[in-house]
């Protein structure tokens, strides 16, 4: 994408999380391929350093709780005096500090960006139909804080004449994507074999309000028995060199149709430097410094 976004500060963070969302609908490309036991989304352009500034003002403005569940942008809750001191000091206690140790990124820090670059994806799919082919998204959860929060990565709920459920799990596992996917396809089967239905119908109260009166009426029940989308989000090293289309044996046991079984394999070359610089831009806005 031509040009360069401009970010006004943190007096400004719903515009400036719009600015980001409507860069990247034009920084971002995405292609989707039918393979035998799913579908693969393919994503590239994050390693834009734009398109990375792009991103962190987007998970920023998840922390300050502007990105809504209905997908609007709203006025973050917080006090405008404190604004700077509040959102930097939240924004560590997410991602860390600068010095963080290469056990915390690991376990913390690279799996909550993964967490939020998968809502990001789904976010801007109310722009690129690519990305949520079985139908229009009409609310999701709200990225969490905590990465050990053991519900489901992101729950979202479209429009396909009927109503759906999709769900996500996000993993980043950067030197082992076979694995990641592994993973990632034995939680989702856990809502094939009703693990999760007390889980799922508490996440679709919350969901509830964000949806028009016609869509309300069309949740009755364990709607999501009848028509639900998975998505697997991976992320790894590219020299890992995983065959995204390949037949998966975790994936063909998840009881949808490949249609519905969507992975998104974030391939990075050089994956732990930029998801550094991710954070490095996360701060860097945070504390109003961006640009500088």
């Amino acid at each position: 994408m031509a040009g360069q976004a401009i970010y006004r500060g943190l007096q400004n963070l719903e515009e400036d999380v719009a600015t980001a969302l409507d860069f990247l609908k034009g920084g971002l490309r995405f292609a989707t391929q039918e393979c035998e036991t799913h579908t693969v989304l393919e994503v590239s352009g994050f390693d834009s350093t734009e398109n990375l500034q792009a991103a962190a003002v987007y998970l920023v403005g998840c922390i300050a709780q502007c990105v809504q569940m209905d997908l609007s942008i709203r006025r973050a809750l917080l006090d405008e005096v404190l604004v700077e001191t509040d959102l930097i000091r939240d924004v560590l206690d997410v991602i860390g500090p600068e010095d963080a140790t290469t056990d915390y990124k690991t376990s913390t820090q690279y799996p909550w960006l993964l967490e939020g670059l998968s809502h990001l994806l789904v976010h801007l799919s109310s722009q690129h139909a690519d990305i949520h082919p079985a139908g229009t998204v009409l609310a999701k959860t709200l990225l969490k804080y905590d990465v050990n929060d053991h519900g489901l990565d992101l729950v979202a709920i479209y429009d396909c004449g009927d109503v759906g459920l999709t769900a996500g799990e996000a993993k980043a596992y950067l030197d082992n994507p076979r694995h990641a996917i592994t993973d990632a396809a034995n939680r989702l089967r856990e809502i094939d074999q009703s693990l999760r239905d007390v889980e799922l119908r508490a996440t679709v109260t919350q969901l509830r309000a964000s949806l028009s009166q016609h869509h309300q009426e069309l949740i009755g029940g364990a709607f999501w028995k009848r028509e639900r989308t998975y998505y697997p989000f991976i992320c790894y090293d590219d020299e890992a060199q995983l065959d995204g289309t390949r037949s998966r044996a975790s994936l063909r046991r998840l009881d949808v149709a490949p249609t519905h079984k969507v992975l998104v394999p974030l391939a990075i070359n050089g994956a732990t430097e930029l998801l550094d610089q991710l954070c490095r831009s996360m701060r860097r806005y945070a504390s109003g410094t961006l640009d500088t």
